[in-house]
């Protein structure tokens, strides 16, 4: 499935420069902050590598893929750091190189931009200050005091530390302009739009042909991630809703039993569905959008998605507007559902997505000439790594 990517650039300018200045909090001793690598004549701080190392492996860590247990793989992921930084530098570097400055309105955002951030540092402590000082001006000066200890036991000062927040913001601001620019060479014509929407289509068709539970997962991350919406939507889908009562947590007391008598009696007084929904479900995902409105999807074919006691329950619902007749358990607690009708079976046309479509073209042609240009840019600028320093990294 296709999705949004043209934030794919801006992670570039951001993520190293936001690491630069992050996490140094609640360290407590100087560390040594030697050049472990440059671009051109931009230099790469060793506590600039040091978050990033530990970002990547943590995210790394989650999907069970971080693996530097041999040298190679060691090195390959000392490369894939050090490549982060290096391709969030490089048009920076270039952008100064081709003399590209902000003007004032340009710069005001980024005056902008720094308060946010000095307003973001000091809300960091907020947790840490002594709850019995409620005046916000002691407040305030309680966060600089824990603030300041901090930049003191890293040896920096608040001056220089905010010197090179505002001087990284700026940075991110140069090259990103540089980089705008050099997209706007970028068209997309309507045989591009129409090429895209076949290509997706025939996708879609394919892939629900196979396995029509297929759509539920490209559906969920559809509304999760944005992009294109699944170009066609396969029979057999239906929406519903339910009202969960989780189970009693170990010392809690709860009676659920009496909860869900209580829920009965009002749907057979014929209150609102939803309105209960609100005041005892306990499924959060059924109080926010889309799920608030339409209801979660099910059909035979990804019945596994959801718990076996529910989707069964679910399935056995025959009319729009059925309600289960007695309480459904599952491993969570108790659910009370409610059939609310079918998903229509359709294909979507290529007026109903045609600006999305088009944003998309756009974006994957920005992405390969952005790609383009960091090949270039890595054969033209001298690029420094410093492995023999950042080898204790791990």
């Amino acid at each position: 499935m296709q999705n949004k990517r043209n934030g794919m650039r801006a992670v570039l300018f951001t993520l190293a420069l936001a690491l630069m200045f992050a996490a140094f909090a609640g360290c407590s001793a100087k560390v040594s902050n030697p050049v472990v690598g440059k671009v051109g004549d931009m230099e790469i701080r060793f506590q600039t590598y040091y978050n990033i190392y530990f970002n990547n492996m943590y995210i790394q860590s989650l999907y069970g893929t971080y693996d530097v247990s041999t040298a190679e793989k060691y090195r390959a992921f000392q490369d894939m750091v050090f490549d982060s930084i290096i391709d969030s530098l490089l048009p920076i570097y270039v952008a100064k190189k081709n003399g590209v400055t902000l003007t004032d309105e340009e710069e005001a955002e980024v005056q902008k931009k720094l308060q946010e951030q000095i307003d973001s540092l000091y809300e960091d402590y907020a947790d840490k200050v002594d709850e019995s000082i409620t005046d916000e001006a002691e407040k305030r000066a309680a966060e600089e005091k824990l603030l300041l200890e901090d930049l003191k036991a890293n040896g920096l000062t608040y001056d220089k530390y905010i010197k090179s927040i505002e001087e990284s913001l700026r940075d991110q601001a140069i090259g990103k302009k540089y980089v705008d620019g050099l997209m706007a060479e970028v068209t997309v014509s309507d045989e591009d739009v129409q090429a895209y929407y076949d290509e997706q289509l025939a996708y879609y068709q394919e892939r629900y042909a196979e396995d029509a539970a297929n759509y539920f997962d490209d559906y969920s991350s559809y509304l999760t991630n944005g992009g294109l919406q699944p170009l066609v939507v396969p029979e057999g889908y239906n929406y519903y809703k339910h009202i969960l009562i989780l189970d009693p947590e170990e010392g809690e007391e709860k009676d659920v039993d009496a909860i869900v008598a209580e829920v009965y009696a009002k749907i057979q007084a014929g209150e609102d569905f939803d309105a209960l929904i609100e005041e005892y479900g306990e499924d959060p995902g059924m109080k926010n959008e889309p799920y608030k409105t339409e209801g979660y999807i099910l059909s035979e074919a990804n019945a596994s998605d959801y718990y076996e006691e529910f989707s069964a329950a679910a399935l056995a619902l025959e009319k729009e507007g059925d309600v289960t007749p007695e309480a459904v358990q599952s491993s969570k607690g108790k659910h009370i559902i409610k059939k609310l009708g079918s998903v229509e079976a359709k294909t979507l046309s290529l007026d109903e997505v045609k600006d999305t479509v088009r944003e998309l073209v756009q974006s994957d042609k920005e992405d390969a000439l952005y790609e383009e240009y960091l090949t270039q840019w890595k054969e033209e600028v001298k690029i420094v790594k410093h492995y023999d320093r950042v080898n204790g990294v791990k």
